[in-house]
């Protein structure tokens, strides 16, 4: 039998994965584009649907703009398959699925770093888990080999030792969820008031301390054997990838019964055809309350909708992203709401809409509720407070608002397109639900095509005061004490490790696309990173100074909260579907733009004006300290933020990057304090620009020129922060500071030290610590101990050469003394010696992460403007591969070995078992 008829294929004709609005090139343009018109040209993505005999489907798109390549797997098995009593099955399943071992050789985990996988991750949804890899196109192969066998055997070579390790892997996950500001046990209590108790959406999805205790390996391996069948699996590939040649390497990768004989099995709807009405519990008698750790009162809101996965469900994102926007005038009717997110949960029975509104006091929930509810009815209502008497503007408004609306959705997909991995997961989700390849397509053109009328008849129908479930969550304690026998622990032997690949070419060529720099005569520096590819363009702003920046403490953290755009000449974003938006950074304050690429100029425009004319008021410094300071005045008073400072204050000393505002300062400042800073940091002199996308160079940089270079204000120089301080002296005992949390079932570990003053030979040298560090804690903390979730490792490096490193994780609240003994260890030992492999596995995996990191446009905004911020030279970005290979064992120990003398240990946990466990660092 042939190939051709073991695998049925299909080759769709150039299916659209991006959107079309206007086949309106930007060369095209000679003047900017007017308001309304979102300007791109046609994106088309070749595709070829395999559907293979074994019931298994593979949809393979070709996309070439890096040598990148992602691969989902979607298992149709989730939280809501888990058998009553032993809730967080399948996320156990998830768990030990990159821990199971094939033909007595490495793990899963240790095989995809080996192969040069820059990204890898997994989730457990309600019906559904989803396994995610990015990697430099020549991993493609041993990728393909890898999924094949852990989709076929999930758990193969998990030992009853390794399951009760990961089991407590996940049982930390639990409790870090619920300590640390996660609040994930509110999730399963707003799932619960939202469905009826016999529904599977009702029930906690990662599970709770009793059911996960009650899991053992053979549950594991019943529910891996019945749902991990090829049947119930969609594989998607994206990147690139040659079509043509694809097959055989199917062929070749997966297993011969996952590939099948014969005619393609038929495979059952996924989607009821007959859609059922979403459930819906009967109202409370009276608000709920719980507490959980958060740092001031929240309500959440949630209304159950229609279930999600086909084309209906385009009208579903279209209301929460509109949801987003509508919401924030709540805000204004009610002086207790500092904040307001929403989220969408799909589902294949029925959806979840959630409304998450943080509260300064919570003096009057039911009345903020009622706030938030009202805004919720006016967003599609047609019936504003402020325009009751002319019916006419009212549906005029409307509508404007509604058109504004929907450009934003769309410009959201285009951008979602330009993400690899979003967009291939997306693509994977939604074929496995409905079988149809084209349903990715579908859903875009169904959200372009919607109209006013089709989101009112919805809002109307599922978006009812009746149909909204509250709850009130008030600070408290959330964390479980559980007791427990003795502490589990693998074997000190390690595994058996794959060996390491050296750097591909795609690793090494990465960040050598070029970089185009212009000097603006106001004093303003200009970025050029054209990406050909997708029609989207990202345009990004970073003024130094930053919260470290001010005559008095908390002046930046004030101005940042109260500035806003005077002036509005150049139009709103929501004109062109452009996405903005603001940060404030340690050392820079930072403002992007993004949308399609025809309307680069728009975005170049705007954002000249918003620069120009951005200022504060008395009227709203007056509203953040009534409404907003009393929040941050609560936030203040967390066991981690307190801790947080605290380290910061024992690596910086008096200088300013050793400060983080309090709400108390922040109220001690006037307008006029706010108005000077704004005044002083926002100056073209001190602006450096990057624009990166699909553009013509020469175009761009006239628009740059005549928009950027007419802002005049203030000198030509940057401001001056002040140089990093001098290192701490030695020290053979480390600086050890105590936040006391009392109660908390978990312990959180900091481990930081001063680096030297910061280079871009440097910054390599720093990155390839804080791997090191990172997957000696991984492997100790968790894969060997189970104790900990995870921990992660990291260098901030700042304007003025400051640097540091922090390696910081949640552990078990017994185990807290190993926690902090097994870092310090992994710190002393890599300052004797940091072996010849330890250090090649380790700019293996930095140069493939590096690899699928720059393939899309915010990142080159992102770094190139922290490679600015920090002083570099534009060109130590495209340098850093060559600096990474640079590298050596012998530059890493003398880098450790100072960070131990330099070391600074915070806890916060319980006082009792926070103390025992920085005793025995007290001794040299």
């Amino acid at each position: 039998m042939n190939a051709r008829s073991r695998l049925q294929t299909r080759r769709p004709r150039a299916v659209t994965g991006a959107l079309v609005l206007l086949a309106l090139l930007l060369g095209a343009c000679t003047t900017l584009p007017i308001r309304g018109q979102v300007v791109m040209r046609d994106v088309s993505f070749p595709l070829r649907d395999f559907r293979m005999p074994s019931g298994l489907r593979v949809v393979v798109e070709e996309d070439r703009r890096s040598p990148v390549v992602a691969v989902v797997a979607v298992v149709g098995v989730g939280g809501s398959s888990d058998p009553s009593g032993k809730e967080g099955l399948a996320h156990v399943v998830e768990h030990l699925t990159f821990r199971s071992r094939h033909a007595g050789g490495p793990s899963i985990q240790s095989r995809l770093e080996a192969a040069g996988v820059g990204h890898s991750n997994a989730s457990t949804s309600l019906d559904y888990t989803a396994y995610e890899a990015l990697a430099a196109r020549e991993a493609l192969p041993a990728l393909l080999k890898m999924h094949g066998q852990w989709l076929a055997s999930p758990v193969a070579g998990i030992t009853p030792e390794v399951f009760a390790v990961e089991r407590e892997v996940v049982r930390n996950e639990l409790r870090q969820r619920n300590e640390t500001g996660y609040v994930g046990q509110v999730f399963s209590w707003m799932n619960a008031a939202s469905f009826p108790a016999d529904h599977p959406y009702a029930r906690p999805l990662i599970g709770t301390h009793s059911t996960l205790t009650a899991l053992t390996l053979a549950d594991a391996q019943r529910f891996a054997r019945a749902h991990y069948r090829p049947d119930n699996v969609t594989l998607v590939i994206s990147g690139d990838v040659d079509l043509a040649a694809v097959e055989p390497l199917l062929r070749e990768s997966l297993p011969a019964a996952w590939v099948g004989s014969g005619a393609p099995l038929a495979v059952e709807p996924r989607l009821p055809v007959k859609v059922a009405e979403p459930p819906l519990t009967p109202a409370p008698k009276s608000l709920p309350e719980y507490a959980a750790a958060v740092p001031s009162p929240e309500l959440y809101l949630s209304w159950v909708l229609p279930r999600g996965f086909d084309e209906q469900g385009a009208v579903q994102e279209f209301v929460r992203a509109s949801l987003d926007r509508n919401l924030w005038d709540a805000v204004r009717n009610d002086g207790d709401i500092v904040g307001i997110s929403t989220g969408l949960v799909p589902g294949t029975r029925a959806s979840l809409l959630v409304v998450r509104v943080q509260l300064s006091r919570g003096d009057h929930p039911q009345r903020s509720a009622e706030k938030v509810l009202d805004q919720v009815h006016q967003a599609w209502s047609g019936v504003g407070q402020e325009v009751q008497a002319a019916e006419a503007a009212q549906v005029l408004g409307k509508e404007a608002d509604f058109q504004a609306a929907r450009r934003n959705v769309v410009t959201g997909m285009v951008l979602e397109s330009e993400n690899l991995l979003s967009r291939t997961l997306r693509r994977a989700l939604l074929t496995h639900f409905t079988l149809d390849v084209r349903s990715y397509t579908r859903s875009q053109m169904a959200l372009m095509a919607l109209g006013g009328s089709q989101v009112t008849d919805f809002a109307y129908t599922w978006l009812q005061r009746d149909r909204a479930r509250i709850m009130l969550v008030r600070p408290g304690e959330s964390g479980t004490a559980v007791a427990e026998a003795g502490a589990t622990q693998l074997p000190a032997q390690p595994e058996p490790t794959a060996p390491v690949e050296r750097a591909t070419p795609s690793m090494v060529t990465a960040l050598s696309a070029p970089v185009h720099m212009l000097k603006l005569d106001n004093g303003m520096e200009v970025l050029l990173a054209p990406r050909p590819g997708l029609p989207v363009v990202r345009v990004g702003a970073a003024m130094g100074g930053g919260s470290a920046y001010g005559a008095k403490p908390g002046v930046a953290e004030l101005a940042g909260a109260g500035s806003f755009r005077e002036s509005w000449f150049e139009g709103r974003p929501s004109d062109w579907g452009l996405w903005d938006s603001s940060s404030l950074q340690r050392d820079h304050v930072r403002v992007e733009l993004s949308g399609t690429a025809g309307n680069v100029g728009n975005m170049l425009a705007m954002l000249a004006e918003q620069l120009s004319s951005v200022r504060t008021s008395e009227d709203v410094v007056r509203f953040l300290r009534e409404q907003v300071l009393p929040w941050h005045a609560a936030v203040d008073g967390r066991p981690e933020v307190q801790a947080h400072r605290a380290l910061l204050g024992a690596l910086y000393g008096t200088h300013p990057y050793a400060h983080e505002a309090t709400g108390a300062e922040m109220a001690q400042v006037s307008w006029s304090d706010a108005q000077d800073w704004i005044e002083d940091v926002y100056r073209p002199g001190n602006t450096v620009v990057v624009i990166a996308g699909e553009f013509d160079v020469k175009e761009v940089e006239a628009l740059a020129r005549k928009y950027l270079g007419g802002w005049s204000r203030g000198t030509p120089q940057p401001v001056d922060l002040a140089a990093a301080p001098a290192l701490p002296a030695a020290s053979a005992r480390p600086n050890v500071l105590l936040t006391p949390r009392p109660g908390a079932t978990q312990g959180q570990v900091h481990m930081a030290c001063r680096l030297p003053a910061a280079t871009p030979e440097a910054e390599a040298r720093y990155s390839m610590m804080a791997e090191l560090m990172e997957v000696q804690a991984w492997h100790d903390m968790r894969s060997q101990r189970g104790a900990s979730y995870g921990f992660q490792s990291s260098t901030w490096l700042g304007r003025g050469g400051a640097a540091h490193l922090m390696v910081e994780g949640m552990v078990d609240a017994r185990r807290m003394s190993e926690g902090v003994g097994s870092v310090r260890q992994a710190l002393a030992a890599f300052a004797k010696t940091v072996s010849a492999r330890d250090l090649e596995q380790a700019r293996s995996r930095l140069l493939a992460r590096q690899a699928v990191s720059f393939i899309s446009t915010s990142a080159w905004v992102d770094a190139l403007l922290d490679t600015r911020v920090r002083g570099f030279t534009p060109d130590a970005l495209a340098q850093r591969p060559a600096h990474l290979q640079a590298v050596t064992s012998e530059a890493l120990q003398r880098e450790f070995a100072g960070c131990l003398e330099r070391l600074v240990v915070a806890v916060t946990a319980d006082e009792g078992q926070g103390k025992a466990a920085l005793q025995a660092l007290s001794q040299p």
